[in-house]
């Protein structure tokens, strides 16, 4: 190869990860449980850490609805919505038309609580937890224009729901990354024909594995963000196995869904094999 076509190889190689940080797209994963649950679709929303600057991301958000062709029977929002007190009224605005026939279900993340002051790589390294020298966020007006929207908080808390005929248990707790979370009110009955939990960041997917939840839906780690093939990801900003820290997989009998997200943050604007992503689980029961 000569040094024109290694340039432009560099470049192309430079220039991809900011190209795919705005690949948004909508998947579909079935997810298999016992035979007595109902059929559920959920659309598992993550990480938007939405700015005012985030035009592509908010744009994709608002032609959701006729991607899905149908309301799902609930929606889901795991955390991290947005990145700057500047995302508020965009992803309210965003949020507006995505409609589910049983309701919106949300939990934190810490930047609904903390506005990030500037880069702090080093820290997906150490371990390192916290605000640190961060800037409060307008939590306050975030929830205020999320429970207008027709929305509920699941932070710390548990709802059932009829959902056709069907008893479905929602619990969820506040971000364990920031240590704000509480589970004394996880708890399955024999009443529950489903058990669905949300949390942002899935270090804690054993607390409902052991109550026998049927499915737990995180975020946070936006899938390691850069993967390398063969390698998987770097860092996952998170205490489970690396191979926990994307995509559907199960822990004991229960499911965990830790979505990529689909946003970044404002310091950290790229990803690699990662790409970006809402989805939609269906819970299908299954005979075996």
């Amino acid at each position: 190869m000569n040094k024109l076509g290694l340039g432009a190889v560099t470049a192309a190689a430079a220039v991809y990860p900011f190209i795919e940080a705005q690949l948004h797209r909508l998947t579909t994963r079935v997810v298999p449980v016992h035979p007595d649950a109902p059929s559920l679709d959920v659309l598992h929303l993550s990480d938007t850490h939405l700015t005012g600057r985030s035009r592509r991301l908010t744009a994709f958000l608002g032609r959701l609805p006729q991607e899905l062709e149908e309301p799902p029977d609930i929606v889901v929002s795991t955390g991290d919505m947005i990145d700057h007190d500047s995302g508020i009224s965009p992803l309210l605005r965003a949020l507006e038309g995505i409609e589910a026939r049983h309701g919106c279900f949300y939990v934190h993340g810490s930047h609904d609580y903390y506005q990030a002051a500037g880069p702090s790589i080093t820290k997906y390294f150490t371990g390192e937890r916290g605000s640190g020298n961060s800037i409060p966020a307008d939590i306050a007006r975030l929830e205020s224009g999320l429970r207008e929207l027709g929305w509920t908080s699941l932070n710390n808390a548990s709802v059932r729901i009829d959902a056709g005929g069907a008893t479905v248990l929602l619990s969820g707790v506040d971000d364990p990354y920031i240590d704000r979370h509480r589970t004394g009110h996880i708890g399955r009955t024999r009443d529950d024909d489903a058990a669905l939990a949300l949390v942002h960041a899935p270090d804690v997917v054993s607390q409902w594995a052991l109550h026998g939840f049927d499915l737990v839906m995180a975020g946070h780690t936006h899938g390691g963000q850069v993967r390398l093939p063969g390698a998987g990801a770097l860092v996952t900003n998170c205490s489970l196995p690396s191979g926990l820290a994307l995509g559907l997989q199960q822990v004991g009998d229960t499911w965990l869904h830790v979505s990529p997200g689909l946003g970044v943050g404002r310091f950290t604007p790229i990803r690699f094999n990662a790409r970006p992503e809402a989805t939609l689980l269906q819970l299908r029961p299954t005979h075996v």
